[in-house]
């Protein structure tokens, strides 16, 4: 029988705080490389708990003792997977961002490079109750990765406008739909907007460097979820966590 593993919402919080940490997995070689991409693919489609070993060996083509000798146990495997995961996430942001000034730039950088999620196994394609179960993941415990995304990028979102680099508001409200903006653009279907055409992206390129140049205080509905659009200044405080 198939040890249960440990549940997805506890190895994403070991997993964020690796990288968070600074975690690069710069000594992985390319065998660990697949099996970490099988990982994750056996991950989507089985889930943490009734995922096995075997499974993720087979999906690396490779023997269980291959994977064995390289990581201890499955919860190994699936937090050294995810930990790759948020670290290629975060290098990616800061990397961007670094090479950029303008707040309007920074923040089409920063989302583009969020909504190219969408394709990312644990997200796209995967089984829909392992979808569930990823957003179950971000959205619960002690804290809730949620609740620490919404604390970074409020906090960076008040520095922001206390040096006048964006138009005064309520931080709080600004990370909170920010937040649930990107979710809603990760776990579920897009109605109108085909996030893999370049000229989709160009659209929202263009979005979001108006929010950041016209939102405001005193804007009108548009201007709200304009203000809303800002918030993802955020990302810059979540990827130079790492630095």
């Amino acid at each position: 029988m198939t040890r249960p593993g440990t549940p997805l919402p506890t190895l994403l919080r070991r997993a964020a705080g690796r990288a968070l940490g600074g975690e690069t997995g710069s000594r992985a070689t390319d065998l660990d490389a697949r099996i970490l991409d099988a990982a994750i693919t056996v991950l989507a489609r089985r889930g943490a708990r009734a995922a096995t070993m075997g499974e993720v060996a087979a999906a690396a083509g490779v023997g269980r003792a291959t994977v064995f000798r390289r990581f201890a146990s499955k919860d190994a495997v699936f937090e050294r997977a995810l930990t790759r995961e948020l670290t290629t996430l975060l290098d990616t942001l800061a990397q961007r961002l670094a090479a950029l000034d303008d707040p309007a730039d920074q923040v089409a950088a920063g989302f583009a490079t969020c909504l190219r999620l969408h394709r990312h196994p644990l997200l796209h394609g995967a089984d829909p109750a392992h979808r569930a179960e990823l957003l179950d993941a971000l959205t619960h415990g002690d804290p809730a990765p949620i609740a620490l995304a919404h604390h970074r990028v409020r906090a960076h979102i008040a520095h922001a406008q206390a040096a006048g680099r964006m138009p005064p508001g309520d931080p709080a409200a600004q990370a909170d739909a920010l937040v649930h903006i990107t979710l809603g653009y990760l776990f579920a279907p897009s109605l109108a907007v085909d996030l893999d055409t370049p000229k989709a992206l160009a659209a929202v390129d263009s979005w979001a460097r108006q929010a950041v140049e016209y939102g405001g205080p005193d804007a009108s509905a548009p201007g709200l979820i304009a203000d809303a659009v800002d918030a993802l200044l955020g990302i810059e405080l979540c990827a130079g966590a790492r630095s």
